[in-house]
């Protein structure tokens, strides 16, 4: 097992480097391994104290029985006697007598007296000193010591020895060597020895079972908030213990599933705020403090004209960082308004970002193209204008006419009929003026319904060139229904609006048209469907302006119109289109004339 995850460069950071399991297991370990030596150490001292109190005890009984032996035969005891009283004792016997003289038997006989005995002078202080306990004192002395006389540490236990009157005769002194303990001792020890391993065996898988059993809890937690920390915030442990990890695996599962709960709602309103901000209209840039972008849509991009960027070069893109930079500093909104490359008109508003701490984070900006509004506030200026020219032409007129009338100018009756036709020619010019804004509101505001019928629509073109035959003369223009024009199934339409949209479409074809040209009405079947057209060998249409043509008050280049209008006719006649379930067209080339054509379904009754 590694228990190491990187070289420890000292003690302390070996330990620091350690795994929770490798420290509560070295833990474990130390503690039982100190407390075993601890235990193996004391037991081995009590019981070496005890084997040696024991022993000095029966060497103390021996060596009394020993000394009544010779107190008994006045010191003459043979060396055969003594031999045996050694082998019953298991020690050496040595009699020390009152002038300090040691005898003792011999290993072997050799120089001995004729009692078998070998005699020595004590001489060392330390041996005098023990022999003075017992020849002086009179007490029995028990000790383990260094005996020079037998040059080797020994244990021995001492007895004086009496005579009948109870004076001291001499001693006798009864001791083996401290090896032949020892030898004794480690026996035992070696014993001990073989429980301590056998316990600090047990010890260590008791240690390695309690400290798995501890730490693959928190192995589990771990893991768990690992997986978390990762984005995996469905995690689970299971925590069926009672205890403090029982409960910290409770409280890490029910903190993982409402972390979980609390992450899927806030991607879910991050991804509903991105999708609102993706697909808005306008453009957003969002910067930090830093006025680094940090955020931007694609509707930003297209306004700026980039595909992807983090900074912008352009001028005016500059100049919108400036801005957003200004509004953090001077902490006001600001507007700018430029016009791109592409020749629209982009507005730009931008505020300052501020944390529940009033302080500034950063700076958003709100680009929006409003070239379209101010093309449509132009159209309502030009509208008011058109309007205000067409009502105060006629009006002009009436005005002019009635004067003198009123004055008693006109005197003659050709005069005065004059005077009435131009009245009711600007009369009538009011009333088609007014009809036209109250068809077109009418229509716009769903109010209009169309009676639907099977219809004849070859008929409907021959009654609107006969109505408009006369304008044709006074522009000097031919027009006529295409001869090769064959009849044509019945549709479905109501009469006057057809005939009202060929009537817009004609005139308009005829303002265009300049003498000598023509116009031509058609129509021709193709699918389920009748298309009627009018076709113009006139100034055509310019590409720019074809964009508009179908909306209210939009007019072309006056330059190229033979007379000026409201603008609402090909507005009227694409509503009327509409409400017949068709649609209505156009085509030009400039200089090559222009065609219109709108869509009529086949009655099914054909």
């Amino acid at each position: 097992m590694k228990f190491f995850r990187n070289p420890p460069c000292s003690v302390r950071a070996r330990y620091r480097n350690l795994s929770i399991f490798a420290k509560v297991l070295s833990g474990y370990l130390a503690l039982s391994m100190a407390l075993i030596a601890l235990t193996g150490g004391l037991s081995y001292i009590l019981l070496q104290r005890y084997s040696e109190k024991l022993y000095i005890g029966d060497l103390q009984e021996k060596a009394q029985a020993v000394a009544d032996v010779f107190s008994e035969r006045g010191g003459d005891v043979s060396s055969e006697a003594v031999r045996g009283m050694e082998r019953l004792s298991k020690a050496h016997i040595v009699w020390v007598d009152t002038d300090y003289t040691v005898h003792y038997v011999p290993a072997q006989d050799g120089e001995s007296d004729s009692r078998g005995y070998k005699s020595q002078k004590l001489t060392n202080e330390k041996d005098r000193a023990i022999a003075d306990v017992i020849l002086v004192e009179g007490r029995r002395e028990a000790s383990i010591a260094y005996v020079s006389l037998l040059d080797t540490r020994v244990i021995f236990v001492g007895a004086p020895t009496r005579d009948k009157s109870g004076q001291v005769t001499g001693g006798v002194l009864l001791y083996q060597e401290v090896s032949n303990l020892h030898g004794v001792t480690l026996s035992v020890g070696a014993m001990l020895l073989i429980a301590l391993i056998v316990a600090s065996l047990i010890s260590m898988l008791l240690a390695l079972l309690i400290s798995r059993r501890i730490t693959q809890p928190l192995s589990e937690l771990t893991r768990s908030a690992r997986y978390i920390a990762q984005g995996h915030y469905g995690e689970s442990v299971p925590a069926a213990a009672g205890d403090e990890i029982g409960e910290l695996g409770r409280s890490l599962n029910d903190m993982s599933a409402r972390l979980s709960r609390t992450i899927f709602d806030l991607q879910n309103e991050k991804a509903k705020l991105e999708q609102i901000i993706a697909d808005i209209g306008e453009g957003i840039v969002a910067v930090n403090r830093e006025g680094e972008i940090i955020h931007r849509n694609s509707a930003a991009l297209d306004l700026l004209e980039i595909g992807r960027c983090q900074k912008p070069e352009a001028s005016h893109r500059e100049h919108l960082l400036d801005l957003l930079s200004a509004a953090m500093n001077d902490r006001e909104r600001a507007e700018t308004r430029w016009v791109s490359e592409s020749g629209r008109t982009i507005r730009a508003r931008v505020w300052p970002i501020m944390n529940a701490k009033r302080e500034i984070i950063g700076a958003v900006g709100l680009l929006s193209d409003v070239s379209e509004m101010e093309r449509l506030e132009q159209m309502r200026r030009d509208y008011v204008a058109n309007v205000s020219h067409e009502l105060r032409t006629p009006l002009t007129g009436i005005q002019g006419m009635i004067e003198p009338l009123m004055d008693g100018y006109i005197e003659t009756e050709e005069e005065r009929m004059d005077c009435y036709r131009i009245i009711h020619q600007e009369t009538m010019r009011l009333e088609k003026l007014i009809g036209d804004m109250l068809d077109i509101s009418r229509l716009q505001s769903g109010r209009l319904v169309v009676e639907m019928e099977p219809t004849d629509v070859v008929g409907i073109m021959n009654c609107a060139v006969r109505r408009m035959k006369d304008r044709a003369a006074q522009c000097g223009v031919d027009l006529h229904v295409d001869e090769a024009q064959g009849s044509m199934p019945l549709v479905m339409g109501n009469e006057d609006r057809i005939l009202q949209v060929l009537v817009i479409l004609m005139d308009n074809a005829l303002s265009f048209t300049p003498a000598g040209g023509s116009v031509t009405l058609y129509a021709r079947q193709e699918g389920g469907y009748v298309f009627v057209g009018v076709r113009d060998t006139g100034t055509g249409i310019d590409p720019a302006d074809m964009p508009y043509i179908w909306e209210r008050f939009y007019k072309a280049d006056k330059s190229r119109m033979r007379t000026t209008g409201t603008g609402l006719g090909l507005s009227i006649a694409k509503l009327v289109c509409g409400l017949m379930k068709g649609d209505i067209t156009a085509a030009s080339e400039p200089g090559h004339g222009a065609t219109f054509e709108f869509s009529l379904a086949i009655s099914r009754d054909t």
